[in-house]
């Protein structure tokens, strides 16, 4: 008997293969898997569920793997403030750990097929054929029946309706995928450099009432350890992250389209909603700034870029990943304090900070006023030595070489 297991949203892509597979692999079994990375709700996982069987799927599966996702990689992109051009891999890091998930669960149902949705377009076809790869060692047969039959969106639809599978036209018309680090969202507007979306067609819906409120968040050694908001307390990460993502989406936070060039080589554009995100990395950086040395704070962006660059190109078994984590790691160890988040509509309008590590707050001077650890004659020579190769450089250049010529002659 051959079973295939579908990683399985209940959208349209994975409603198609669910239906689709079993003619076109032959397969006498099919089991649905969901991975909640953090962005479904319990009603959300129920209609999900309810949406495999109608489908007639054979068996459903559901894993929560939110904490799994903060653990393996949210926590690092915290600690390194890690970004693509701003956009904070809200979707690349996520599918990781479904893939993950999902090969998991082929090896303990015994199947023999893992399908998926991707195109042959972008960049989640390696998401989930490099962890099943890898993790998979050739025993589990990787298909992805869009990619391979060149499968469109519209036919799609029209295949579902004449099995009596009707999809909505919001559905059909863009692409959600909401996780715990921000929601992405494809559709015919960002397809085109200059297309907006409606408002409508975002996922999140902003409470124009909201006007200002100041969110509290603490770090220890790096990790989110407490929010403090609207009289409510919240020690556990990903309850902290969904909160923030909740207040920050009322207050129509976390808006943003990226362009970025694929794996395969073809720029890509999308929009994206990451309030969470926008408030943890403004409040982390304004912590870092009072607790880190510049070299730690400059040295720490080469590695971010890196990590980012290895998490987004589905690279996160390479062994560099373990090494950039353990460096990071060790730099956040005095990244320890509260930092107070002042919130106003559509934007993030301050962060203050206070951490027993602050060295804004050290003894010994006073920036821009008076020191009373050196005094102004040691200011003074040190001044001098400061700018002293430049000195020699340049005179040397003014008595060997002739002087510039005017302009225009």
């Amino acid at each position: 008997m051959k079973t295939a297991l579908i990683a399985f949203s209940g959208g349209l892509d994975t409603s198609f293969l669910t239906l689709y597979s079993r003619e076109a692999y032959n397969v006498d079994r099919i089991i649905t898997c969901t991975v909640n990375t953090g962005g479904f709700s319990p009603a959300d996982a129920e209609a999900i569920a309810a949406r495999s069987r109608e489908l007639g799927a054979d068996e459903h599966i559901y894993i929560d793997a939110s904490r799994r996702f903060y653990d393996a990689i949210i926590k690092y992109l915290i600690f390194g403030n890690v970004s693509r051009d701003g956009y904070p891999l809200c979707v690349g890091s996520e599918r990781l750990v479904i893939a993950e998930a999902c090969i998991r669960a082929c090896q303990d149902v015994g199947a023999d097929i893992f399908i998926h949705g991707s195109t042959g377009a972008g960049n989640d076809q390696y998401r989930f054929d490099v962890p099943a790869s890898v993790m998979g060692q050739g025993t589990i047969e990787c298909r992805a029946p869009i990619r391979e039959f060149g499968i469109t969106r519209t036919q799609a639809t029209h295949y579902l309706g004449e099995k009596g599978f009707p999809v909505s036209a919001r559905t059909t018309d863009y692409s959600y995928n909401p996780g715990l680090w921000g929601v992405s969202i494809g559709g015919k507007e960002t397809l085109r450099s200059e297309g907006l979306l409606p408002d409508g067609a975002w996922y999140s819906r902003p409470d124009s009432e909201k006007m200002t409120t100041t969110v509290q968040v603490d770090f220890t050694a790096g990790e989110l350890s407490r929010l403090h908001i609207d009289g409510e307390t919240i020690t556990d990460p990903v309850r902290i992250i969904q909160r923030l993502s909740e207040t920050g989406s009322a207050f129509g936070i976390g808006r943003h389209y990226h362009v970025g060039t694929s794996i395969p080589g073809k720029k890509g554009r999308l929009a994206y909603e990451s309030p969470a995100a926008d408030i943890i990395y403004e409040a982390h950086r304004a912590l870092e700034k009072v607790t880190l040395s510049q070299a730690q704070i400059s040295g720490k962006k080469p590695l971010a870029e890196n990590l980012g660059a290895l998490i987004h190109e589905a690279k996160m078994f390479d062994p560099f990943v373990d090494d950039i984590k353990a460096l990071l790691t060790s730099s956040q160890r005095r990244v320890t304090g509260v930092c107070c988040v002042r919130l106003i509509q559509n934007a993030i309008a301050s962060v203050t900070v206070s951490s027993q590590y602050d060295l804004l707050a050290a003894h010994g001077s006073t920036y821009g006023e008076v020191s009373s650890a050196y005094s102004g004659t040691d200011a003074a020579g040190a001044t001098l030595l400061h700018g002293y190769e430049q000195q020699l450089y340049h005179s040397l250049t003014r008595t060997a070489l002739p002087a510039e010529a005017p302009h225009g002659t």
